[in-house]
C-alpha cells in the first residue's frame, strides 16, 4: 500500500510542480473559466455556479477540485468572478485561482448569433506545508520513518502568489436550424513563474482551449449537441469529443445525458436535471488509462449546481385553438400528407407537420408557421412576416434580399418577392404572359387553341420592342415608328391598356440594373404620354437582369436583352 501511496502522491505533487491547472470534466458549467469570451452566454441575466470534484479516490485522501463562479449580463458587456481550489489532502500542493472576468459580445442577427471577445485577470496562491510530508531522507533502514531527521531539502518559500492573465474569443452562427459555436482561449499568457526550491524556478505554462460544438434541434423537444475539445498545457495534452441530449419536459424543465470520451484516459457519462431556475448535473469519469490497474479503475464522480436569476422565458409558440378529432374519427378522414391530421382541420394539409402547429411546421422556430412564414428558414419577427428586422430589403416588400428572388422588385411573400402582375398565381419570374392571366400549363399564358389565340393578338393585342444602348436610357429614331404604331392602337381603342417592362443585360451590378431598366420603361412612358396617352392606362415594371431573352453570351445577344417590351391588350 506504501508503494501505491507513494506513487499516486508523487504523480500528483510532479502535476502540481508543473503548475497544471485543476480540471472539471463538465466543460459546459466551467466553460467561462476556461474562456472569458463565453461569460454571459446565458438565458438569464445573472449566474452562480459551483462545482466538486473528487478522483484518485484509491488513495487515502482523494484529490479534490471545487470551483465557485459569478457571472452578470449587462446588455452586450458581462462580468464575473471565479474561485478554483484544488489539493490532494494535507500533504499536498494547495493551489487557488482567484480571477476577475469580462466579455463583450456583438450582435450579429436577431436570432442569437454572436462574436464574443474576453479577458481575465487575478492570482494564483500556490502553498504547502513541507512538514506534513515524508522525504527519503527520514527514512532509517530497519527502523522506519523518523519525522525529527531534516529532510534535506532546502525550500526558499513555502507560499507565493502569482499574477496570471488570459484572453479568449467565441463565434456562434446559425446554419440553417444547426447553432454552431467556436471558441479559441490563451490562459496565463504572462506565463508567471513559480519558485520553491533555491536556484530553481518553474514557469506556470500557458493553457490554450480550443472548442467546437453544434447544437442539434430534432424537434421543439428535444436537442442534442456534439462537441470536441483539446486543452494543452505543457506535457498535458487533453482532447475530448462526445455528444448530450437534452429533453425539455413541462414548466420549462429539461432533463440531460450524455456521454464523452477523453482520449486515453476516460469515458465520461453525465446526467442532469434543470428545474425552473436551478440545474443540477452529475458526472462521472470510467477510468481506461494505463493508471487504472493503480487506481483500482475508480474513477472520478463530479456534482455541480447552477442557479440562474432572472431567467428569460423562451418564446411561446402559437396556442392551437381548433379541437382535434378522437383518432377513431381521423382513422375515417383523409389526412393526405400523412400527419394524424385530418385535411379539414390540417393549416398545411399537404406538407407532414406537427400537432402543436395544426399541421403546419416552424423550421427556423420563430414562432411563425413555415405556411405563414415569408423566410421560413430565417429566424425572423412576428411582425415582420417571419424575416429578421434587420436584414436588408431593398424593394421594401418585407422580404430580406437574401431570400427575395426578385431583391429590386416589390412582390409578394407567395411568389418568393417577386410580382404577380396579371394576378394568375405564376410569378412574373415564371410567366411567360406576365401581363395576361393564364394557366400553369401554359407557362402563365392563355389556354387558347390556335384559331383563338391568332384571333386575340389580331384583334385585341399589339407587341411592340424598343432596344437601348449600354448603359442608356435613350430611345433611338429608329424606333419611332414602332411607337408610334402602340400610340395609334391606344388611340383607336379607349379601352386598351399599355404594359411596359423595362430590362437589361447582365453588366454591373443587380441594384444599378435594375434601376436602369426602370428608367429606360419610364423614357417609353414618357413618350406615350407626349403623344396622348393617359398615363391611367400606361403601367411599368422593370425586371433589370433578371429575364434576359438571350443568354448574354455575345454583343449580339447582350444587345437583345437592352429592351423594353411593350404589350398592349384590349380589355
Amino acid at each position: 500500500m506504501k508503494n501505491i501511496f507513494t506513487i499516486i502522491t508523487s504523480f500528483l505533487f510532479l502535476l502540481n510542480t508543473y503548475a497544471q491547472d485543476a480540471h472539471f470534466s463538465q466543460m459546459d458549467l466551467n466553460a467561462a473559466m476556461r474562456n472569458p469570451a463565453t461569460l454571459g452566454s446565458m438565458e438569464c441575466d445573472m449566474k452562480l455556479s459551483g462545482s466538486y470534484r473528487s478522483q484518485w479516490s484509491a488513495i487515502p485522501s482523494a484529490y479534490r477540485n471545487i470551483s465557485l463562479a459569478y457571472e452578470q449580463k449587462i446588455s452586450a458587456l458581462s462580468w464575473g468572478m471565479s474561485m478554483l481550489h484544488n489539493d490532494a489532502g494535507k500533504a499536498s500542493m494547495r493551489t487557488s485561482h482567484l480571477l476577475l472576468n469580462f466579455s463583450y459580445q456583438k450582435k450579429l442577427s436577431d436570432r442569437g448569433e454572436i462574436l464574443a471577445i474576453g479577458a481575465s485577470g487575478g492570482v494564483i496562491q500556490q502553498r504547502f506545508q513541507p512538514e506534513l510530508f515524508s522525504f527519503d531522507n527520514q527514512y532509517v533502514a530497519g527502523e522506519g520513518f523518523d519525522n525529527s531527521l531534516s529532510s534535506g531539502e532546502q525550500f526558499v518559500k513555502t507560499n507565493q502568489i502569482l499574477p496570471s492573465v488570459g484572453i479568449g474569443v467565441f463565434v456562434s452562427k446559425y446554419f440553417n436550424r444547426i447553432k454552431g459555436s467556436v471558441g479559441l482561449s490563451f490562459a496565463h499568457l504572462n506565463e508567471p513563474a513559480s519558485t520553491f526550491f533555491i536556484n530553481q524556478k518553474e514557469v506556470y505554462p500557458r493553457r490554450t482551449s480550443i472548442f467546437a460544438d453544434a447544437q442539434i434541434p430534432f424537434n421543439d423537444k428535444l436537442n442534442g449537441t456534439v462537441r470536441v475539445a483539446m486543452n494543452k498545457q505543457s506535457v498535458a495534452n487533453e482532447k475530448i469529443i462526445g455528444a448530450k441530449m437534452n429533453y425539455k419536459l413541462a414548466n420549462l424543465n429539461e432533463v440531460t445525458a450524455g456521454i464523452s470520451k477523453r482520449i486515453n484516459d476516460a469515458f465520461i457519462l453525465e446526467a442532469g436535471m434543470e428545474f425552473q431556475n436551478t440545474k443540477v448535473t452529475v458526472s462521472y469519469d470510467m477510468n481506461d488509462s494505463k493508471l487504472s490497474s493503480v487506481t483500482n479503475s475508480k474513477g472520478a464522480l463530479e456534482l455541480s449546481m447552477t442557479y440562474c436569476f432572472n431567467k428569460k422565458k423562451t418564446k411561446q409558440q402559437p396556442k392551437v385553438i381548433t379541437p382535434f378529432p378522437s383518432n377513431e374519427v381521423a382513422l375515417k378522414e383523409k389526412d393526405s400528407d400523412g400527419d394524424g391530421i385530418v385535411d379539414n382541420l390540417d393549416e398545411c394539409p399537404t406538407v407532414p407537420g406537427l400537432r402543436h402547429f395544426n399541421g403546419c411546421n416552424d423550421t427556423d422556430r420563430d414562432g411563425v408557421w413555415d405556411s405563414k412564414d415569408a423566410c421560413p428558414h430565417l429566424y425572423g419577427e412576428l411582425n415582420n412576416q417571419g424575416c429578421p428586422v434587420n436584414g436588408k430589403d431593398s424593394d421594401k416588400d418585407g422580404l430580406i434580399d437574401e431570400i427575395d428572388k426578385c431583391p429590386f422588385l416589390k412582390g409578394t411573400a407567395e411568389m418568393g418577392g417577386c410580382p404577380d402582375s396579371d394576378k394568375d398565381g405564376i410569378s412574373d419570374l415564371e410567366d411567360y404572359c406576365p401581363f395576361l392571366k393564364g394557366e400553369k400549363a401554359t407557362n402563365g399564358c392563355p389556354n387558347m387553341n390556335k384559331n383563338e389565340h391568332q384571333e386575340f393578338i389580331k384583334n385585341k393585342s399589339i407587341k411592340a420592342v424598343v432596344e437601348f444602348d449600354t448603359d442608356e436610357a435613350i430611345i433611338k429614331g429608329y424606333f419611332f415608328k414602332e411607337l408610334n404604331e402602340v400610340v395609334e392602337f391606344l388611340l383607336e381603342n379607349p379601352k386598351a391598356e399599355a404594359f411596359l417592362s423595362g430590362h437589361t443585360d447582365d453588366e454591373g451590378n443587380h441594384e444599378y440594373n435594375y434601376k436602369l431598366s426602370e428608367k429606360r420603361s419610364q423614357t417609353v412612358k414618357t413618350y406615350l404620354m407626349e403623344n396622348g396617352i393617359s398615363p391611367n392606362r400606361i403601367s411599368t415594371v422593370s425586371y433589370g437582369e433578371t429575364k434576359p431573352k438571350l443568354r448574354n453570351k455575345s454583343a449580339f445577344e447582350k444587345a437583345k436583352n437592352r429592351r423594353v417590351e411593350i404589350v398592349v391588350y384590349l380589355n
